[in-house]
C-alpha cells in the first residue's frame, strides 16, 4: 500500500468518526429536548450526569421533583460506541434519586450522583484532600 492510499484511508476513517460523533450529539439533544417537553411542569427539573470507566461510560437524564428528588422519568445510555442508545428506566420512576437504584452499574451510579450534584441549591461536599472528584 502506498502513501496516498494510506492517507485516503486515514482521512476516510477520520471523516466517518466525525460524522458519527455529530449524529450521536444530535441524538442526545433530541432525547433531552423530548424529555424536557414531555415533563415541562412546575416543581420538576431535568438534570443530566455522566459516569466514566476505562472502557465504557454512562449518561443519565433524569426528571426530578425539585422538593425531594423523586424521579419522574429516567433515560440511561451505556456503552462505548456511537451506536449506544438511551433506554428508559421505568423501574426508577417514583424512587428517590438519593437512594441506590436497581440495575445500576458503577458507571450509572456515578452518573446519577453527578446529575444530583447539578440540582440547583444543593450543596455538594468537597472531595477529601488528595482525592480527585473525577474518576
Amino acid at each position: 500500500m502506498d502513501n496516498a492510499a494510506v492517507f485516503v484511508l486515514v482521512v476516510a476513517i477520520m471523516s466517518l468518526t466525525g460524522i458519527s460523533a455529530i449524529a450521536q450529539h444530535k441524538y442526545y439533544a433530541r432525547a433531552v429536548k423530548r424529555l424536557a417537553r414531555e415533563h415541562d411542569e412546575p416543581g420538576h427539573m431535568l438534570v443530566t450526569g455522566r459516569g466514566k470507566s476505562r472502557f465504557r461510560g454512562a449518561i443519565v437524564v433524569l426528571v426530578l421533583r425539585t422538593a425531594d428528588e423523586v424521579i419522574k422519568a429516567a433515560l440511561v445510555m451505556e456503552g462505548a460506541s456511537v451506536l449506544a442508545r438511551f433506554k428508559p428506566r421505568p423501574g426508577w420512576v417514583g424512587r428517590s434519586a438519593r437512594d441506590p437504584l436497581p440495575g445500576s452499574s458503577p458507571c450509572v451510579a456515578a452518573a446519577v450522583a453527578e446529575a444530583r450534584s447539578r440540582v440547583p441549591g444543593r450543596r455538594v461536599r468537597p472531595a477529601p484532600r488528595g482525592v480527585s472528584s473525577r474518576p
